[in-house]
Parts: C-alpha cells; sequence; structure tokens
C-alpha cells in the first residue's frame, strides 16, 4: 500500500508523490514568539516531528523546515505594554520555544528561519508581486490585490464577494479584502528601509519568503495548524503563486492538524494561558512521551480534548507499554542455555511482530494514522503479554531471539511516533520508593526475599497488597514478572 495523505487543497486523500524521487520536503509554521507556548501550540510540533519521521522511516530523505515569527503585531502590543523593545520579547520567548523543544525531545529541523533574518528576501518577493501585476503601494503600505488572483480562495473554499475584511488594521486599500504585504512604519515599531520607506513586513508574506528561499517554490508539504488555513495559509499561495507566476503550485500537499480543544473555553495565547495549559508548566508534570502519546491517541486531523484526565490515561498507557517491554528484557536477559526452541510461543511470539510492523505501516500509510498505529502497538503488547503469561511457557534461546526482535520492533516503531520508550525503560530503572513503579519493584523484592526466607504468610501478604493495588504476579524460575490486572 503506498501512503496517502489527506490534502486541505484537493480535500481529499491522494496518493503521495515528491517532487523529486526519494526526498520530500516539508515546511511547517512555526509559533509567533510573544508569550510561552501551549499544549495546543505544541500539537502541530509533535505531528509533523511524527510525520517527518515516517517518511524517514520509509527510506526518504526529508528537508524539514519550521519558521519562528519573530516580528508581527502581538509582539509589538506586548512589547508595548510591557515597556521594552521588541526584542526583549522574542530573545525571551524564543529561548522559552527552544527550552521546550529540547524538553519535548524534538528537533533535527534542517532549519529553523527567523523572519527578521530574511528582510532582504521578503523585500524581493514582494517586488515579484507587484512588478507582475498583483501588488500595488499607498503612501508606504503595499498590499495584495486579491481580486487580480483568480485562484484566490482554492485552499479554504472562501469566495471574494462573500469573505469579511481579514485584515484587522485600518489602511486606505483598493479593496477591503486586500491585504498587507509591507506596512508603513508607526512612531516607536520596528522599521527597516525598503524601497517604500520605512517599514516592517505583513505577517503572510514572511512565510512565503521563507519558504522559497530555502525549499524553492514547488514544494511537497505545507503544514500547521487548521486555524491557518484562512486567511494565512490562503495568502501564502496568492503571494506565492503571484510572485513566482507559471511555476506551478506553491505547494502540493497541504496538511493542518485539528485543534486542542478545552471544554467551553478556547485554547489562545491571546487571551491569556492558563498555568496548565502551558507547556513548560505540563513538562514538570508528564514525561515528553506521555505527552507525545496523548497527542498522538487522536488522528491528528481531528479535535482533541485537553483535560488532566486525558493525560493521566496516557500516563498508564505508557505504564503498561513500558513495563511489558521489561518483562520482555527480563527474559531475554535470563541466561538459559536451552536452545530447544519454544515451540508454539516461539511462533506465536514471530507472528505477533510480523503483525505489528504490518499494521503499524498499514495504519500510518492512512494519512499518518497514529491512533491505529498506537493501536497496534498496544495490541502487540496484550498478545505478548498472553504469550509470557501462558503458564505452559518456558524460554528457549529461539525464544529469546525471537522476543529481542519482537522488543526491538516496539522501540524501533516507537521511536517512529516520537516516543522513547528507551528513555522510559531506563528511567524505570532508576525509579525510586516515590513512584508508582518504584514502589511496585520494591515491593516484589521484599515478597522474593520472604520466599527466599520461607517466610510465605509475609509473601502473601504482599501479594495481596499489590493485588489490591490491581498488580498480578506471575512466579517463573527465572523470577517473578507483574502486570497491571486490565492489560
Amino acid at each position: 500500500m503506498s501512503l496517502r495523505l489527506y490534502n486541505t487543497l484537493s480535500r481529499k486523500k491522494e496518493e503521495f508523490k515528491p517532487v523529486v524521487p526519494g526526498r520530500v520536503s516539508m515546511y511547517i509554521c512555526g509559533p509567533t514568539v510573544y508569550n510561552f507556548i501551549s499544549i495546543g501550540n505544541s500539537r502541530p510540533i509533535v505531528v509533523f516531528n511524527m510525520v517527518r519521521n515516517y517518511f524517514k522511516y520509509t527510506g526518504l530523505d526529508v528537508n524539514f523546515v519550521q519558521n519562528i515569527t519573530d516580528i508581527e503585531d502581538k509582539i509589538i502590543n506586548k512589547a508595548n505594554d510591557e515597556g521594552v523593545d521588541h526584542e526583549v520579547i522574542t530573545k525571551r520567548y524564543i529561548k522559552a520555544f527552544k527550552e521546550d523543544l529540547e524538553n519535548l525531545d524534538i528537533g533535527g529541523f534542517d532549519s529553523m528561519p527567523l523572519a527578521t533574518e530574511m528582510i532582504d528576501e521578503i523585500i524581493d518577493v514582494i517586488l515579484r508581486i507587484i512588478n507582475n501585476g498583483y501588488g500595488y503601494e499607498i503612501d508606504g503600505n503595499v498590499y495584495f490585490d486579491v481580486a487580480r488572483f483568480a485562484d484566490y480562495g482554492k485552499l479554504s473554499g472562501q469566495k471574494i464577494e462573500e469573505m469579511k475584511e481579514s485584515e484587522k488594521a485600518v489602511f486606505e486599500k483598493k479593496n477591503r479584502i486586500d491585504f498587507a504585504l509591507w506596512k508603513k512604519a508607526k512612531e516607536g515599531e520596528p522599521s527597516w528601509d525598503s524601497p517604500w520607506g520605512e517599514g516592517r513586513p505583513g505577517w503572510h508574506i514572511e512565510c512565503s519568503a521563507m519558504s522559497t528561499t530555502i525549499l524553492g517554490h514547488n514544494i511537497d508539504i505545507h503544514g500547521g495548524g487548521i486555524d491557518l488555513v484562512f486567511p494565512h495559509h490562503e495568502n501564502e499561495i496568492a503571494q506565492s503563486e503571484a510572485a513566482f507566476s507559471g511555476e506551478g503550485n506553491f505547494s502540493n500537499y497541504w496538511m493542518h492538524n485539528g485543534m486542542i480543544e478545552v471544554k467551553e473555553e478556547k485554547m489562545s495565547k491571546s487571551s491569556g494561558l492558563k498555568e496548565d495549559w502551558i507547556l513548560k508548566n505540563l513538562l514538570k508534570k508528564y514525561s515528553p512521551d506521555v505527552i507525545k502519546l496523548y497527542i498522538l491517541s487522536t488522528h491528528y486531523r481531528s479535535p482533541l480534548e485537553f483535560s488532566s484526565g486525558k493525560l493521566e490515561e496516557a500516563k498508564k498507557a505508557l505504564e503498561r507499554i513500558i513495563n511489558t517491554l521489561k518483562n520482555m528484557d527480563f527474559l531475554i536477559n535470563s541466561g538459559t542455555e536451552d536452545d530447544s526452541g519454544g515451540g508454539e510461543s516461539l511462533q506465536k511470539v514471530k507472528a505477533i511482530s510480523e503483525k505489528l510492523e504490518i499494521d503499524f505501516k498499514a495504519s500510518m500509510d492512512d494519512d499518518f494514522n497514529s491512533a491505529k498505529a498506537i493501536g497496534a502497538v498496544f495490541d502487540c503488547i496484550k498478545n505478548i503479554n498472553s504469550v509470557i503469561q501462558d503458564p505452559d511457557f518456558k524460554i528457549g534461546s529461539l525464544l529469546i531471539k525471537a522476543l529481542h526482535e519482537a522488543y526491538e520492533m516496539i522501540i524501533k516503531l516507537g521511536g517512529v511516533l516520537g516516543l522513547n520508550f528507551s528513555r522510559e525503560l531506563e528511567k524505570m530503572g532508576q525509579a525510586s520508593g516515590k513512584s508508582e513503579i518504584g514502589k511496585i519493584e520494591e515491593l516484589i523484592k521484599q515478597r522474593d526475599a520472604a520466599r527466599n526466607n520461607r517466610d510465605f504468610k509475609e509473601a502473601d501478604r504482599i501479594r495481596d497488597i499489590l493485588l489490591a493495588m490491581d498488580i498480578i504476579l506471575e512466579d517463573r524460575k527465572e523470577g517473578t514478572i507483574w502486570k497491571h490486572r486490565d492489560q
């Protein structure tokens, strides 16, 4: 099965065919740095990291670009509110954003341009637009003439005659739906020299210039949140295709993730973030893998509900995966010299491992359905548990090899999603009595000691404590493995 993805431009799933065989170019709209990013802002970061990883998993080279908008009205307003230069604001929140990326364990961008580093390139694109007859200047302000671009609205489905004013600032324009490419400098605002006098770029033109400068005009994928479809991405298409007239689509595929929603509230940086919405605060409570598992457990195009309950569910789900991997690792390193095979258990483990990869790829090839892909991982975990907890299970060298291959497959496919199961296993090994897992491990050690001392009353007492915690024990000659009751 070939990879098919939903293209917002065509409003249907299409087979993915890169412009250059074997290579993928991706441009993702990053944050405007005037506040800390929220869990909502992190969704496209997590989603498109997964998309990039899967392309690489399938053998494609990826040029992955995510910009940072460091000049925009919200930044200027924030600077004015604090009585500081705009660079104080942008430096503060760029630093915070990069720390969030590091703590979320997402990186490897091929380029992360700043809008203010590309003023010359932005001016060049605006000049192209004017020279091609799609832009005009009025008193130092430059506008895009929407009516001149016949395909305007092809991404969002908006009709020119039905559109409301998309540019909130008050300027003198030919038509109310025209949008700003360059804004004349106002007193106290940051500005740069241009052919039209001192001023600054409009928000939309920044991404067009950064994308075309780094990746060229006809790229594979342009992405971001669904809230960017109009006016931002619609305007990007108009600007870019007007500037590079006759050179084809600005981007062949447009991907948009759904929003993270709070019941009866909108999660918005501009309206003021609540403390528990801010990503840096959530990362103090939950591991990056919990947050990523929470985000990816819903298809990227669907709305995602935010709540502490949902995050706790993701935490428990991750623990189930890690506990099974720990038990597998325990059996893999049991040191048996029995090479008699493994019989039916061996064949089952091989089949489970093969099915995992097949189901995982089928899910991801269907518009990056991470929810189904994660479901395939949990099916594998459940089936592995049923094998190793069977009373007739007997470890042997061939079965150890099969378990090791299954173990490595789970680790590898988790990595495609952006989940670092190896790190979580290491953290479990370092767990102290402060954590639930650490408490379970300590109780099991105490029970093992009681059994070795033939204090079976104490061993049974500890087993009952664990049972009350919904922990089921399985005693093997290799040692004791455990699972949650609902695994």
